[in-house]
C-alpha cells in the first residue's frame, strides 16, 4: 500500500507538470466515457432494469398471435379459454387501454389515459398500494361498485397528495367511480395510466359471434418451477383446439407467453445494443488516442526511466508507475465522463423520442457509476499497458546516451502506426453506420405521406357514453363544433373522423366483395376502416383518382349507404375490373361505434382516393375503405382544422369553442399536422443524432491520431529533412513525402474499416428505411471523407517539415 500511494504520489505530480498532455488525454477519455456511460444508462433503464415488481421474471403477456407470429390482440372469449383452460399460472388478468374525461368541481376537465383491468392485474404484478388498497375478487363483475385506482401523478397533480381522496367519488366519463386507492409512483404499467378501472365483460363480448373480435391484451404470473417457455406451448396447444373447434373466427390464430419486459421493450432492444456497440467503438479509439500520447510521451522519458533502471528499478515496477498514471488519467476522464453523462441523459429523458420504453426510469444510477467506474479502470489499463511495457524494455545505454531527447525506435513507430491505423478502421465503422442511418432518415422524411400537412391543426375528443350514448347526439356535438370552427376567420375546412393519418391506430375487419365466392376463413381480405366526415379529404389534400367524394347528402343516417376505397384496396382486389359501382360488405362488430350505436355495413364503392401512410411513413399502405361519420359516429373523434389563421392564436380559439360547447369535454393531442408528422419519426432521428455524435467524435480523433503521428515522425526526422533540403530537396518534394505516410496510413484504415463495415453494417439492417446495410454510396462517401481528413491532418506537419532550415537542424543534431 505503500509504494502504490508512493507511485500515486509521482503520478500525480508528473501529470500536473505536463498540464497539457493532461488535459486533452482527460478531455479525449471524458468525452468517450461520457457517451458510453449515457448510453448505458439509457441502456440499462430501458433493457437491463428488472421491473419495479414482485419477482418480474415470472411475470408474462399472455396474448394471440397472427399468421407470422407476431403477439395481437385476444378476444374476450379467446382469454377466456386462455386462463381457464391453462394450468401454468398462478393468476391472470385481462387489460386494455382507453382514455376517459375527469370532471367535476371547480378544476377543469382533464383528459386521462385509462386502464381498464381485470381484478387479479396487481395480484399478477405483485404491486403494492402507497394508500388504499388495490381490486378485490369479484370488482370486475357485472353489477359490481364502481371502484377505481389512481395514479400516484394524478394523487399529486390534481388531488394535492391528500391521503383523504381514498373514498372520495370521482367523475369519469360522467359515471361516478370510488377511488379505492393510489398506486405507487414505480406502477406506469400499461402505457403510463392515469387511473385504473375493472375491466368488466359487457355480454355482447361473451356472445358467440364476439370471438372474432380481438381488442384486449393479458399478463399472467407463472407457477414456481414452471418455465416461460413451457407454458407458452400450454397456451399455443389451446389455440390449436380453440383452431380446430372454432375455424371461422380462429383459423391462423395462436397464442404465446412472453416476459414481460420484453413485451414493453418492443423493438426497440437492437438500436439500443447497436448504440452501445458504437460507442464501445469511440472508447476503443479514444483508448487508442490516448495510447499514442502516452507512447511520444514516453519517448521524451526514455531518458528519465533509464536512469530509474540504472539505479535499480525492475521492469515491472516501471511499468506499474506508468500504468497507475494512465488509470490516474482515466479516473480523471471518467469523473468528468460522468458529469457530462448527467447532462446528457437528463436531455434524452426531457427531450427524447417520444414511444421509447421506460425512459423516465433512465438514471445515472449506482449500477451506471460502477460501469463508469469499470470501464475507467479497463481503459486505463488498456491505453497504458502498452506504452509502458514499450518503455520498460528501452535500452537504457542507449537511452542514456542518447540524453533527454529520447530516441525513436521502430518498434514504438510501428505501434504508434498501428493504433493510428486502429482508429482510421473503427472510425470508417462509425461513419458507416451513421451515414446509412443518416440516409435512411432522408428517405424516410422525403416519403409522400398521401396528405398535406400544412396548415393543418388536429386535435381529439371523446365522447362520454354516459352523455353522448346515442348517435343522434354525437352527430349534434360533432355538426355544432364544426359550424362552430368554420366560423373561425382564415378556416378552410374543418373535418371530423375516427383517428388521423400515422396515428398508429385504427379499425381492421375482414370483408367481401358481394358477388363473389366467400373465401376460406384464413384467407380472407382484410382492410381498414375508418369513418369520416365529407370535409376529410378536402382538409387532408387526399386527392380523388376517381369516381366521386363523399357529398352531405350522403353523410345522412337515412342515405344509402356508400364507401369510398383507397387506390391501394382497388389495386389489390380489383386488378381487373372497375370497383365503381361494386358493392362491399364489411364484418364490423356491431359494438365497433360504441354502445347504442347502429352500424352500416359496407355499402356501394362511389369512389377511389389516394393511398394513405396511416400507420406510419415507413410501413407500407393498407388498404383501406372510408366510410361517412353520419353512418357510424363513434365516441372517440379527431377533429382536423386546416386555416391560414396562426397556429397558436387558432389553438387557443380551439378551446375556447369547445369549452363553450361543452365546459365537461377535455380536449387532447392539440397541435399541427406538422408537429404530429415530426413526432411519428423522432425515434429514428433519435438514432441519428446519436450515432452521428458519435461518428463527429470519431472523425475528430481519427484526424487527431494522423496528425500526432505525422508529427512526431517529422520532429524525428528533422536531420534528415535539414539534409534533404540542404542537397536540393524541393518543398514539393518534402511535402509529398510526408504525405505519403499519412496516406498510407489513411488507406491501410480505411480499407480495414471497409471490410469491417460488409459484416458489421448487418446488424443495422432492422433500423434501416429504403436503404440496403451495403449502400455503395454511403461506403464510398465515408472512404473518400476519411482519406481527405487524414491528408488535411498530415499536411500541417508537412508544410511544417517542408519549412525546416537546414542549418538550425543540424546545429541541433
Amino acid at each position: 500500500m505503500d509504494t502504490l500511494l508512493q507511485d500515486i504520489r509521482y503520478a500525480l505530480r508528473k501529470l500536473l507538470r505536463a498540464p497539457g498532455f493532461s488535459l486533452i488525454a482527460v478531455v479525449t477519455l471524458a468525452l468517450a466515457i461520457g457517451a458510453a456511460t449515457a448510453v448505458f444508462s439509457i441502456v440499462n433503464g430501458v433493457l437491463l432494469q428488472p421491473l419495479p415488481f414482485g419477482d418480474p421474471a415470472r411475470i408474462v403477456s399472455v396474448s394471440s398471435t397472427g399468421k407470422g407470429g407476431e403477439p395481437v390482440y385476444m378476444s374476450s372469449l379467446d382469454y377466456v379459454d386462455y386462463r381457464d383452460g391453462s394450468r401454468s399460472f398462478e393468476s391472470m388478468a385481462q387489460y386494455s387501454s382507453t382514455s376517459v374525461n375527469l370532471t367535476g368541481g371547480d378544476a377543469q376537465p382533464l383528459r386521462l389515459s385509462e386502464a381498464r383491468v381485470g381484478a387479479h392485474f396487481f395480484e399478477v404484478l405483485g404491486a403494492r398500494a402507497q394508500a388504499g388498497r388495490y381490486f378485490a375478487a369479484g370488482e370486475d363483475s357485472p353489477g359490481a361498485p364502481r371502484v377505481a385506482v389512481i395514479s400516484d401523478a394524478l394523487w399529486r397533480g390534481r388531488f394535492g397528495a391528500d391521503p383523504q381522496v381514498v373514498g372520495r367519488s370521482i367523475s369519469l366519463d360522467d359515471e361516478q367511480y370510488t377511488v379505492v386507492g393510489v398506486a405507487g409512483p414505480e406502477l406506469r404499467f400499461p402505457e403510463r395510466p392515469d387511473v385504473w378501472v375493472p375491466y368488466v365483460f359487457q355480454p355482447y363480448e361473451l356472445e358467440p359471434q364476439a370471438r372474432g373480435g380481438h381488442s384486449l391484451w393479458g399478463i399472467a404470473r407463472v407457477k414456481e418451477g414452471v418455465s416461460v417457455a413451457s407454458a407458452s406451448a400450454e397456451l399455443a396447444g389451446i389455440a390449436k383446439s380453440l383452431e380446430a373447434k372454432f375455424p371461422g373466427s380462429n383459423t391462423g390464430f395462436g397464442a404465446v407467453a412472453v416476459p414481460l419486459r420484453d413485451r414493453i421493450v418492443g423493438d426497440v432492444r437492437p438500436a439500443l445494443v447497436a448504440m452501445l456497440g458504437a460507442v464501445g467503438l469511440v472508447l476503443l479509439m479514444a483508448c487508442a488516442n490516448v495510447a499514442n500520447l502516452l507512447l511520444v510521451r514516453a519517448a521524451a522519458r526514455e531518458s528519465e526511466m533509464a536512469v530509474r533502471t540504472a539505479l535499480g528499478a525492475g521492469r515491472g515496477r516501471i511499468v506499474r508507475q506508468l500504468v497507475t498514471e494512465s488509470v490516474l488519467l482515466a479516473l480523471a476522464g471518467a469523473a468528468l465522463g460522468v458529469l457530462i453523462a448527467s447532462w446528457a441523459v437528463g436531455a434524452v429523458v426531457a427531450f427524447g423520442p417520444t414511444g421509447l420504453p421506460r425512459l423516465d426510469e433512465v438514471s445515472v444510477d449506482g449500477r451506471v457509476l460502477l460501469f463508469a467506474a469499470a470501464v475507467a479502470l479497463a481503459t486505463g489499463i488498456l491505453f497504458g499497458l502498452a506504452p509502458a511495457i514499450q518503455t520498460a524494455r528501452s535500452n537504457s545505454g542507449q537511452s542514456l546516451r542518447d540524453g533527454p531527447r529520447g530516441s525513436s525506435r521502430g518498434g514504438a513507430q510501428r505501434t504508434r502506426n498501428g493504433l493510428v491505423v486502429l482508429e482510421m478502421a473503427l472510425a470508417v465503422v462509425l461513419l458507416i453506420g451513421a451515414g446509412l442511418l443518416m440516409r435512411s432518415f432522408v428517405r424516410l422524411v422525403s416519403v409522400d405521406p398521401g396528405f398535406r400537412s400544412e396548415q393543418l391543426v388536429g386535435f381529439d375528443i371523446t365522447l362520454p357514453d354516459a352523455k353522448y350514448s346515442f348517435d343522434r347526439q354525437r352527430l349534434a356535438l360533432t355538426g355544432e363544433l364544426q359550424q362552430r370552427l368554420r366560423d373561425l376567420p382564415g378556416t378552410n375546412d374543418v373535418a371530423v373522423s375516427y383517428g388521423r393519418p400515422l396515428r398508429r391506430m385504427g379499425i381492421f375487419t375482414a370483408f367481401q366483395v358481394d358477388g363473389r365466392p366467400e373465401g376460406a376463413p384464413d384467407d380472407r381480405p382484410i382492410t381498414f376502416v375508418q369513418p369520416v366526415s365529407p370535409e376529410y379529404f378536402g382538409a387532408l389534400r387526399i386527392p380523388l383518382v376517381s369516381g366521386r367524394l363523399y357529398t352531405a347528402a350522403d353523410d345522412r343516417r337515412d342515405a344509402p349507404p356508400v364507401v369510398l376505397i383507397n387506390r391501394e384496396l382497388a389495386r389489390r382486389y380489383f386488378a381487373t375490373e372497375s370497383p365503381i359501382g361494386k358493392r362491399i360488405t364489411l364484418a364490423l362488430n356491431h359494438d365497433t361505434a360504441g354502445p347504442g350505436s347502429t352500424v352500416t355495413m359496407g355499402g356501394e364503392i362511389v369512389g377511389i382516393v389516394g393511398d394513405v401512410k396511416q400507420f406510419g411513413l415507413e410501413s407500407d399502405v393498407r388498404p383501406a375503405v372510408y366510410l361517412p361519420f353520419g353512418h357510424m359516429p363513434t365516441g372517440r373523434v379527431t377533429v382536423l382544422v386546416r386555416s391560414t389563421a396562426d397556429p397558436r392564436l387558432l389553438e387557443s380559439e380551439i378551446r375556447s369553442r369547445v369549452h363553450e360547447l361543452d365546459p365537461d369535454l377535455p380536449i387532447f393531442g392539440l397541435g399541427t399536422m406538422k408537429q404530429f408528422v415530426s413526432e411519428s419519426v423522432s425515434q429514428p432521428r433519435f438514432y441519428v443524432l446519436l450515432l452521428g455524435g458519435f461518428a463527429g467524435i470519431a472523425l475528430v480523433l481519427a484526424a487527431l491520431g494522423v496528425y500526432g503521428v505525422i508529427s512526431y515522425a517529422v520532429s524525428q526526422r528533422t536531420r534528415e529533412l535539414g539534409i534533404r533540403i540542404a542537397l536540393g530537396a524541393t518543398q514539393e518534394r518534402v511535402v509529398r513525402m510526408v504525405l505519403s505516410s499519412g496516406f498510407l496510413l489513411a488507406i491501410t484504415g480505411v480499407a480495414t474499416g471497409v471490410l469491417a463495415s460488409l459484416y458489421l453494417t448487418r446488424l443495422l439492417r432492422t433500423l434501416l428505411f429504403g436503404v440496403p446495410a451495403t449502400d455503395p454510396l454511403t461506403f464510398v462517401a465515408v472512404a473518400v471523407l476519411l482519406i481527405a481528413v487524414a491528408a488535411l491532418a498530415a499536411l500541417i506537419p508537412a508544410r511544417r517539415a517542408a519549412a525546416v532550415n537546414p542549418v538550425i537542424a543540424m546545429r541541433e543534431e
